[in-house]
């Protein structure tokens, strides 16, 4: 996320760096849907991703960014004993075509730099799977409750 650390041997940064990050990213726009990384960071253990959800929930209740609608990525590897697969219990599930799951590993590969055999493009998923939030305090709840099932 931007020019935070986002190597596998992370250290937790302070929530109020992540806030900030995230505001000088998407303040200043309305958005009608903003999608982000889930509470548990899509597989085991990915402290940023975890950090970058508890950031965008906080500053969608507390006004920090505009938007109208937030789903979070819904995925787990059980404990990593898979490669990352959409949760049973995500609201909103989608298999993608195949010129638009192509699309998202070039982009991993191209962009991004990963090779075919990576983690990264083995684990770019065909099927998305999403929570899907309304309204701030619905994710503050939910997530909360997410966040205690560890």
């Amino acid at each position: 996320m931007a020019d935070l650390d986002d190597e596998p041997a992370q250290v937790g940064v302070p929530i109020e760096q992540v806030q900030e990050t995230i505001v000088q990213l998407l303040a200043g726009e309305s958005y009608s849907l903003i999608l982000t990384h889930g509470p548990k960071g899509e597989y085991t253990r990915h402290r940023r991703h975890e950090e970058c959800c508890q950031g965008v929930v906080d500053l969608w209740r507390s006004g920090g960014i505009d938007a109208g609608r937030l789903w979070l990525f819904a995925y787990e590897d059980g404990d990593r004993a898979y490669l990352p697969r959409v949760r049973e219990d995500a609201d909103r599930r989608q298999v993608l075509t195949d010129d638009i799951w192509q699309e998202k590993r070039r982009l991993i590969m191209d962009c991004y730099g990963y090779g075919a055999d990576s983690w990264e493009a083995r684990s770019t998923p065909r099927e998305e799977g999403f929570r899907c939030f309304d309204s701030a305090q619905a994710a503050v709840t939910r997530t909360a409750l997410l966040e205690e099932k560890t």
